[in-house]
């Protein structure tokens, strides 16, 4: 929350100081410098302040485990704004006040020689002579010529977004929902075929831990031979001999030159044709952003034989893909055991029912409770059953007697069968119906986004007439759709009773895409309402906010040149973004504003207030981003994952101050021109007196 807001804070505070400071510049005394300053922008800031906080409401309406994880963003953007708006205009103003004044007595005072206060002085004057002197001369220039060719400016700005978007939409920027990131543990889940001897099973471990080794990045192997842990809750989840669990400790992330995937990997490579006889081999990382396989995919229903078959198909189409590795599902067979079946007639002949039969086998394997005594204040059952050797003997179990109703005694082989067999280790059941998950990874430069996209859009084909292209060319050609379903569509289609849907990450991407349009839509219609509160217009919002969408031409080239994709956190950086760049925007037209109730012409007002704004934007805009380089800068794997955040900010900040300062202005003045061709095909002449407020008259 506090990354989010960063640039904010410092926003309000600039906007004030800055603006006490030019007019301490301009000769006010320090107080009333201070005090007149304050008041000329103090509602422009309090919009700020409402426009940002209201920009994260969104986040508010996100579902699911991601709206848990960010529930507490907008509380804490919220009192941060709030607790820096009270010492914005009420503690900030009476400490510039009292610098301004020490800092003009220490130059004014001649008796001694104040080195440093004249040093900063000289320093002071040459700052202020290149940035008055030159930089806002020359950005005066620029936008002079800007406003002239306002048309064409808007148009190049047009054609920079849509190259920007086409970045994105042609896949050099992937959208990757939650990304895996460098860990420094990785976890390998061994299974062997039920029934395997653990001797067996400790010589696939050591294959595995000699792999390991054999990487330079790691560190220690622990192996757990017979049992696995959940690593969610710590719980183990039986014994088993075909069970293992191995945990490979890498070094430091600066100690190591590769990533833990890129060291899976090589692990993988290392085992490949090794152990042909494990049934499955799994690997996950423990890492500092939020955890869980890339792909899942859950079979609902009640035919146990139909889920199996779809489960087995689906596991078929995503080892299909290149790229996806570690699939699996969580349709776990448990230890052998032996059934007892009652033949029907063979019971009912001598008088027992099924339950009999059950009741009286339970009796002499668990035992039966024959008496309850009191002792030290405690009732202690007396159990009656076999001795343990007979338990253990399959033989002597066959051999048991049962007693009939007349009590005669039956042997158990002549009413029943024993058979081998193997059991479910759990039954998992969601909405009441049996439930098997599958799931699966991808290798780093499979984006598991890309790999449910396959699954869920139907089959493509390349067009007829791209035979005859060079193969540059009709690459890039969309290819036209072959006319069948999409294969999950397929698959449900062949097993109606059953329901397949995409669960864990893909679900709460549904869940989180779902709601943020809502959230997303309320947002900026409160936007708006402050924003025409403030400029009392209906139209001069619509110039600020159409700033917004713009603003992603920085996040994506930020992200390409960084070479990261965007993910779920980079779109909450891009929430953190609009609220600066609507901050910055507003109060550069809150001046304007000023200068046309002055009667300044449409033109020199632009350019008098991009002049007057350009030293705080440009303020703004260094200080968040230099805040934010040591978080995108970092090399720990436990702010990986917040680093795209930090990049939507920085990058679309940098892109956005040319927007404000430059295309903005055109907007404006390009709004005016509709305004006056509106007046004069509505009054049949052109409208020639300045108006204080070019929108106000065309919202009255």
């Amino acid at each position: 929350g506090l990354i989010v807001v960063l640039g904010l804070l410092v926003d309000d505070a600039i906007v004030v100081s800055e603006n006490i400071q030019a007019r301490h510049d301009r000769g006010e005394p320090s107080f009333e410098a201070a005090v007149g300053g304050t008041n000329q922008v103090s509602w422009p800031v309090v919009a700020t302040v409402l426009t940002s906080v209201v920009a994260v409401l969104p986040l508010t309406f996100i579902k699911g485990q991601i709206g848990d994880l960010l529930g507490a963003l907008p509380i804490v953007v919220a009192c941060a704004l709030i607790m820096s708006l009270i010492e914005t205009l009420m503690i900030l103003p009476s400490h510039m006040a009292h610098s301004l004044v020490k800092r003009d007595r220490a130059l004014e005072d001649q008796s001694k020689p104040h080195r440093i206060g004249h040093a900063i002085k000289r320093f002071e004057e040459k700052r202020d002579h290149v940035i008055f002197n030159k930089v806002v001369p020359a950005y005066g220039k620029a936008l002079a010529f800007a406003l002239r060719t306002r048309y064409l400016a808007i148009v190049a700005t047009f054609a920079f977004f849509i190259g920007t978007v086409s970045l994105f939409a042609g896949g050099r920027v992937k959208f990757e929902f939650l990304p895996k990131n460098d860990a420094e543990t990785i976890v390998v889940d061994l299974r062997m075929p039920i029934g395997t001897p653990i001797e067996d099973t400790n010589a696939a471990v050591a294959a595995v831990e000699r792999a390991a080794f054999s990487q330079v990045e790691v560190q220690s192997v622990g192996s757990v031979v017979g049992q696995r842990s959940n690593i969610d809750t710590g719980e183990a989840e039986g014994s088993a001999t075909h069970v293992a669990q191995m945990f490979v400790e890498l070094y430091y992330v600066e100690r190591r030159d590769r990533e833990s995937s890129k060291v899976i990997e090589s692990i993988r490579g290392e085992l490949d044709g090794q152990l042909d006889a494990v049934d499955r081999l799994n690997f996950s990382e423990i890492s500092g952003g939020p955890a869980g396989p890339g792909i899942t995919v859950r079979v609902r229903g009640e035919n146990g034989e139909q889920i199996e078959q779809a489960v087995a198909e689906i596991k078929t189409l995503l080892a299909g893909f290149e790229g996806v590795v570690d699939i699996a599902d969580d349709n776990d067979l448990g230890q052998a055991e032996q059934r007892i079946v009652p033949r029907a007639a063979d019971i009912r002949s001598v008088g027992l029912t099924p339950a009999d039969v059950a009741l009286q086998v339970r009796g002499f394997l668990f035992g039966i409770d024959a008496h309850t005594y009191a002792d030290q204040q405690e009732d202690i059952d007396v159990r009656v059953r076999v001795d343990e050797r007979t338990r253990r003997d399959l033989r002597a179990i066959e051999d048991a007697w049962l007693v009939t109703p007349t009590g005669a005694l039956v042997p158990l082989s002549e009413v029943a069968d024993i058979e081998a067999a193997t059991t479910y280790a759990t039954i998992k059941r969601v909405d009441r119906e049996r439930s098997v998950t599958v799931t699966a990874d991808t290798i780093p430069s499979v984006s598991p986004e890309a790999i449910t996209s396959e699954l869920s859009k139907p089959p493509t084909q390349p067009r007829e007439f791209t035979k005859h292209l060079p193969t540059w060319l009709a690459d890039r050609i969309p290819e036209e759709p072959t006319g069948e379903k999409a294969p999950l569509e397929k698959l449900q289609d062949k097993y109606p009773q059953l329901t397949i849907a995409y669960a864990g990450r893909q679900e709460q991407m549904g869940d989180a895409f779902a709601s943020l349009p809502l959230g997303m839509g309320a947002a900026c219609l409160m936007i708006y309402v402050i924003l025409a509160w403030l400029f009392s217009s209906y139209f001069q919002p619509l110039t600020v906010m159409l700033i917004i969408p713009f603003s992603l031409i920085g996040v994506i080239w930020g992200h390409f040149f960084l070479g990261y994709n965007l993910t779920f956190l980079s779109l909450i950086g891009i929430v953190a973004l609009s609220g600066i760049v609507v901050n910055d925007s507003l109060i550069l037209v809150e001046f304007y504003n000023h200068e046309r109730q002055r009667g300044v012409g449409v033109a020199e007002a632009l350019v008098a207030a991009g002049r007057a704004r350009l030293r705080p934007i440009m303020l703004t805009t260094i200080t968040t981003v230099l805040g934010l380089t040591p978080l995108i800068l970092e090399q720990s794997f436990q702010a990986k994952f917040l680093i795209p955040m930090g990049i939507s900010i920085a990058a679309g900040l940098l892109s956005a101050t040319v927007l404000i300062l430059i295309v903005l202005p055109c907007w404006i003045q390009i709004f005016d021109d509709i305004r006056r061709g509106a007046y004069y095909l509505w009054y049949g002449e052109a409208k020639e007196k300045a108006s204080p407020n070019l929108f106000s008259e065309a919202a009255a």
